[in-house]
């Protein structure tokens, strides 16, 4: 299923929940080769609140695969939505990253639950369940819809000294 033409503008709700995400956290990534990792940083403490979210790009495929995305958000207070808008900005920001245009399409596997409950119900993407895999996994894709979206914010991750595993 192809998006129409008239929702390629940002849409309300993530205009209204990336900036409510954005004032309370902040977002860096660390890019290698075709990959990139995000890290998510409580904006007042500088607590990380999470790390190891994942994406890849298969040039070949033209896929942008979420290789792990549980950005532990739902442990914060007031937590709605913020996981949906993250999930928003850093489909965005990688596509910026590597010039990703409306040919490629976005996927990942997860569990049914996790699928019908966040994937399906993001209204700015498509996710539909492309296979079922063995042990309780579906395979999901979706469209890549390119519009323009600010991620500016997200920015280089500096490693510290403790996150190095080689430097303790």
């Amino acid at each position: 299923m192809k998006f129409s033409q008239d929702l390629r503008s940002e849409s309300a709700f993530m205009l209204t929940n990336v900036a409510l995400l954005l004032q309370r956290f902040a977002l860096s990534y660390f890019k290698e080769g075709l990959c990139i990792e995000y890290f998510i940083h409580n904006r007042f403490s500088s607590e990380t609140i999470s790390h190891s979210l994942v994406f890849s790009f298969n040039p070949q495929a033209k896929d942008l695969h979420v290789s792990r995305f549980y950005p532990e958000l739902y442990l914060q207070s007031n937590p709605k939505y913020l996981s949906a808008a993250c999930f928003y900005l850093l489909v965005h920001h990688f596509a910026n990253a590597y010039s990703l245009d409306n040919a490629c399409h976005i996927s990942l596997e997860t569990v049914p639950t996790v699928s019908d409950t966040f994937y399906k119900k993001l209204k700015d993407f498509n996710f539909h369940v492309n296979k079922l895999d063995l042990g309780n996994v579906v395979a999901l894709v979706s469209d890549m819809i390119r519009i323009p979206v600010d991620t500016h914010m997200i920015e280089e991750h500096i490693f510290d000294e403790d996150e190095v595993p080689f430097l303790k």
